[in-house]
């Protein structure tokens, strides 16, 4: 009750970053990842990955937060983690990540049928030691300086719209910050997972040990079964032609839905064993789409299908992807 009217007064005295300026940052971060980001990568991959999420996720955060001299604890939900729900949220990361698995391979199986798919980013790690150097940098970087926008910045300038709508926006924000047609789908589901983690618990560092344990559970795994571009010896972002089977989805399909049934009871477990402040919605569906109207976020949305165009243009084999890749980068 005390913690509630606490919140109350905090809204009312402006401590909440408003919708624009959130998008502000959000456009920034976007641009900066496409030019700066992808640059710095390109050069060295792990110190790119270290400048793309510190100087360019992060950074740009902290500084607006501090100028603008918000409660930076408030805004970014910097509250205790309940011990008990550790492990729980350890569980549902991994039941969750067998069910984004379903929505990651039926999007590569359908873009699978129109020409040759990209090999991921990243190699699977040749040794434990390579491994260990993935979890830190591709799993706690991660964890921590994406987190901070969009579980932290994002998610506490949209809650007004209602406390499931932020979730949502949350997440379909940050699956657009990755700009990445294969894993979008799966990456939204993660991003409202971890969004529903942060609202149940009031705590930020609910969503960093989520993406952690996501992204640690995907490095061990492909680790462990030494994917093809590793194997092969292809290089990363090498486009091929992949023969998904039908059947491969369908084995997919039936395992997320065992994962799906146990992701729900332990939800279930998570939201029996908390009490937030729930922001209801007083928003029509009209009313959020107008926030696409905001500068900020159009810029944003372009640069999100110029990009995915881009991508499609790469696997369908036009002749135009490579003109166009070699023009911005």
């Amino acid at each position: 009750m005390v913690k509630s009217i606490v919140d109350t007064m905090k809204r009312s005295f402006g401590m909440r970053p408003s919708e624009k300026d959130a998008n502000k940052i959000y456009s920034l971060i976007l641009v900066l990842f496409v030019f700066v980001g992808s640059y710095v990568q390109r050069k060295s991959l792990y110190v790119g990955l270290i400048i793309t999420e510190f100087g360019i996720v992060l950074l740009p955060v902290v500084l607006f937060l501090i100028y603008k001299k918000y409660d930076i604890r408030y805004v970014l939900r910097l509250n205790k983690l309940n011990l008990n729900h550790v492990f729980l949220i350890i569980a549902i990361m991994i039941c969750g990540m067998f069910v984004s698995s379903f929505f990651s391979i039926l999007t590569n199986y359908i873009l699978s049928k129109f020409g040759k798919i990209p090999i991921p980013p990243i190699n699977a790690a040749s040794d434990v030691g390579g491994l260990i150097k993935q979890i830190l940098i591709i799993s706690g970087t991660a964890a921590l300086c994406e987190e901070i926008l969009t579980r932290g910045l994002i998610l506490r300038s949209y809650e007004m719209r209602g406390s499931i709508k932020a979730v949502v926006i949350s997440g379909i924000m940050f699956a657009a910050l990755h700009l990445n047609v294969q894993n979008f789908l799966s990456v939204v589901f993660l991003g409202c997972l971890l969004g529903f983690l942060v609202q149940r618990t009031d705590s930020i560092y609910a969503s960093m040990l989520g993406h952690f344990t996501n992204n640690t559970m995907v490095l061990i795994l492909q680790y462990a079964s030494n994917k093809v571009s590793s194997a092969a010896g292809l290089k990363p972002g090498t486009m091929v032609k992949m023969n998904i089977p039908f059947l491969s989805v369908v084995v997919y399909g039936f395992i997320a839905i065992a994962a799906g049934t146990i992701l729900y009871m332990l939800l279930e477990k998570l939201v029996k064993t908390t009490d937030p402040y729930i922001i209801h919605s007083t928003t029509t569906l009209k009313d959020d789409l107008k926030i696409l109207l905001q500068w900020p976020l159009f810029l944003s949305l372009f640069i999100f299908l110029a990009m995915i165009g881009l991508e499609l243009l790469g696997i369908s084999g036009s002749q135009y992807y490579g003109r166009i890749v070699k023009f911005i980068y």
